[in-house]
């Protein structure tokens, strides 16, 4: 299970600036027409470099989850079982996406993993890695994907994203979904639960009725609410605060409105309770706000996203919820340092490194 946990964060970390430059040109080529009108060919062309790149996700994801497990060899077994996820090549197929992706990254990791044990002459030895195990791991991968897996996993993809789409297109739990996906951002603050929150939102990017947008969007609160509201918190109420806690108070700020939920960190080091619960709620009604209002984001990175939300205003009211409620919850739960906690906090180095 922790192989398979590494795989999937380095399948993540790797595809991740394709999501960047894929979300980006969507948000500023949307802006440039929505809110500019321009309509030049020039801009039209972006767009449709931009879904392009959307299309690399599934392949890059899946040859790094096998990188991760198989190393350099089951690169392109990987590669071409998760571009086969995105692209099914028989009729009537769905494509499994994100999650095909994966599949096909770990079967490729194993596979190559178990070939490189089998027993190899000394003339082929040298050609094992280079040459042997990537071309029948790619076979084996091709077929599996082709047929039994890509039909299944199709099927199963096609599944939840109905289901999901039921989901966001009633009121109720749509709002309940928005409130699960922030809050889980902000419980760990970017570690593995909010991990598990992007990486779904991840799995929906792509597809073609927007819910990946909206999911993208119900997760900005969980992103930037925590840092946010610990640094106002401890400007509004300093004395509920150490020193160390008060002087990275503008820092924990501007860490939480460019999207690094790390900034939490060194609060919620010293009073875990109130400030991961404050945290969690804050971001669960601005996330839930976010989805009841169908408020949908293209972008990344915090305040770079709001031009590209579908309604800039309301995104940041959704956000500036979020903040009221957990900055309150904390100035009104938070109890004032005890002598010795403060005298051990001035003995920890809480620097927030960009």
């Amino acid at each position: 299970m922790k192989n398979i946990k590494k795989a999937l964060m380095t399948g993540v970390s790797y595809m991740l600036p394709f999501i960047v430059v894929a979300g980006m040109t969507i948000a500023i080529t949307g802006i440039l027409t929505n809110y500019f009108s321009v309509t030049s060919d020039a801009v039209t062309k972006l767009n449709g470099f931009a879904w392009t790149v959307m299309g690399f996700i599934p392949p890059i994801f899946g040859a790094y989850v096998a990188y991760a497990i198989g190393d350099k060899a089951a690169i392109a077994p990987g590669f071409i079982g998760g571009w086969i996820a995105a692209n099914p090549i028989l009729e009537n197929t769905s494509a499994s996406g994100f999650l095909g992706g994966l599949v096909a990254g770990l079967i490729a990791g194993y596979l190559v993993n178990w070939m490189k044990k089998l027993p190899f002459s000394k003339t082929f030895d040298s050609l094992k890695s280079m040459l042997v195990i990537p071309l029948v791991s790619s076979w084996v991968i091709y077929f599996l994907m082709a047929y039994p897996i890509g039909i299944a996993v199709g099927a199963l993809n096609t599944a939840i994203i109905n289901g999901l789409l039921a989901m966001a297109s009633n009121t109720g739990s749509a709002i309940l979904l928005g409130a699960i996906l922030s809050a889980m951002c902000a419980f760990d603050m970017g570690g593995p639960m909010g991990k598990i929150a992007i990486t779904f939102v991840f799995a929906v990017w792509s597809d073609p009725s927007g819910l990946g947008f909206l999911a993208n969007a119900a997760v900005f609160p969980g992103i930037m609410v925590p840092a946010i509201s610990c640094g106002l918190a401890a400007k509004l109420a300093p004395k509920k605060f150490t020193e160390s806690e008060r002087d990275i108070s503008t820092n924990a700020i501007v860490t939480g409105l460019v999207g690094i939920t790390e900034g939490t960190l060194p609060y919620a080091f010293r009073d875990p309770i109130c400030t991961i619960a404050s945290n969690m709620i804050g971001s669960a009604v601005g996330g839930a706000m976010m989805m009841g209002l169908k408020i949908s984001c293209s972008g990344v990175s915090g305040i770079v996203g709001i031009p590209a939300a579908s309604n800039p205003l309301m995104f940041v009211v959704c956000i500036a919820a979020g903040v009221v409620v957990s900055t309150l919850l904390q100035l009104f739960f938070k109890k004032e340092p005890k002598s010795d906690e403060t005298k051990e906090d001035s003995s920890v180095d809480y620097k927030i490194e960009f």
